[in-house]
């Protein structure tokens, strides 16, 4: 009887064990849940000639986020997020919108991959070992470091820019595009 009480209380013991492994990963990386939520539900109320570009995407931002280090994770979800915010506001033309976020997200995702690349095979300190390339290398670290904020602060003006700023579209009324770039008022 006592082994039978040892034997449940082990597996108890492991079960909450695994469970709070389970807990303690996921809000050390709250960034990449939030993320996969996002791009999960993004990918469902996509159409359906989006819908596999939409998965890829969010396959490659989530491994991204998981991978690469800070800034890449926060950026990601800014960025799926902000593109959530271009659907709501976007009236007219939403499937270009929806493509603005997709590939915006991939783009800054294989960038971030790259880079997490770059800093875990340390790549750039064996670049800076050799005399002949140091200088380079600290000008290709600051390209990187610039590049991971600037790729993310890019995509969230052109998304600005996709919104409020609509090209004309071919035979399209003036006053259809004037309605829709004033939200109706004169």
């Amino acid at each position: 009887m006592n082994d039978l009480v040892a034997d449940i209380t082990a597996v108890l013991v492991w079960t909450v064990n695994g469970f709070l492994v389970l807990v303690y990963y996921a809000v050390d990386h709250i960034q990449t849940v939030l993320l996969a939520i996002s791009v999960l539900v993004f990918a469902v109320y996509i159409s359906r000639e989006q819908m596999v570009w939409a998965i890829g995407s969010g396959a490659l931002a989530i491994t991204a986020s998981l991978l690469a280090p800070a800034p890449v994770p926060l950026f990601l979800l800014v960025m799926s997020l902000a593109g959530w915010a271009g659907q709501w506001l976007e009236q007219y033309n939403k499937p270009a919108n929806h493509w603005n976020t997709i590939r915006g997200q991939a783009l800054y995702a294989i960038a971030g991959l790259g880079f997490a690349l770059y800093r875990n095979f340390g790549l750039g300190a064996s670049i800076a070992n050799d005399p002949m390339m140091s200088q380079g290398a600290g000008y290709l670290n600051a390209l990187i470091g610039i590049g991971m904020y600037v790729i993310p602060l890019g995509w969230l003006a052109m998304l600005t820019q996709s919104i409020w700023a609509h090209p004309p579209a071919q035979g399209t009324p003036d006053r259809l595009i004037t309605n829709i770039r004033t939200r109706g008022k004169r």
